[in-house]
């Protein structure tokens, strides 16, 4: 980042957080100040069953729903006082069905599957991005879909799929740089008040949410709200 930034005299840092702890999540924004563009992509590729962290929730919907959730709220109130302040959550606009069970089974405890957990979640992430863009109509939210890329994805998987998926993503597969730079424009292309949804050439205009989205609406944003509760 140093490398690539206009200004010499900008300073870069890392800070570590546990995706799959929510206190983890809530203590990295604590020690937040100011933001300007939040890009949320934590997240994994299993096919591994309901596996529990410490809070309750699976593994994978935790990287891809309650942290991002948690990170995205508690750090709102900073982007809204930002004069560009963006928030996106990387993971799979207009490319997902509805989960069905959102009603009976949120958490996926009972239902799970690995379609059920990719369904829910971008579900679940159209749900509290639009919820959040809609109170916070100064911030610009959006859903992004990076497409296939190249990139060390899948690292969880077992070997045997890890040594098909890798020459599939060096001979099909995006870069890295190109896939940044199509999920930046799509993010300049983002409003306010409402939710953005962004395809993986970085367009905005036909990724769409899945059908279902808005009867869930209000039932989902009571579960992930009761979710992150203690944690707000």
């Amino acid at each position: 980042m140093k490398s690539r930034s206009p200004d010499p005299n900008v300073k870069h840092s890392f800070t570590p957080v546990d995706g799959f702890s929510l206190s983890s999540v809530k203590s990295l924004a604590t020690r937040t100040k100011s933001v300007d563009w939040l890009v949320m992509t934590l997240g994994m590729a299993t096919i591994q069953g309901f596996t529990p962290t410490n809070d309750g929730y699976d593994q994978k919907l935790q990287l891809h729903v309650y942290s991002r959730f948690l990170l995205a709220t508690l750090l709102t109130p900073l982007l809204a006082s930002s004069p560009d302040g963006r928030c996106i959550s990387v993971l799979s606009a207009g490319v997902h069905k509805a989960y069905k069970n959102h009603s009976s089974d949120p958490t996926l405890k009972s239902t799970y599957s690995v379609p059920n957990a990719a369904d829910a979640a971008g579900m679940y992430n159209d749900v509290y991005l639009e919820k959040l863009a809609v109170g916070n109509p100064t911030v610009k939210f959006s859903h992004a879909a990076p497409g296939f890329v190249n990139t060390n994805w899948g690292t969880e998987m077992p070997a045997v799929l890890r040594v098909l998926i890798r020459p599939l993503q060096a001979a099909f597969g995006k870069s890295k740089e190109k896939c940044g730079s199509a999920m930046v424009e799509g993010m300049l292309k983002a409003e306010g008040g409402k939710l953005n949804l962004v395809d993986q050439n970085g367009g905005t205009e036909k990724a769409t949410t899945c059908k279902g989205h808005e009867e869930g609406r209000d039932e989902i944003w009571k579960h992930l709200s009761e979710a992150i509760g203690p944690f707000v």
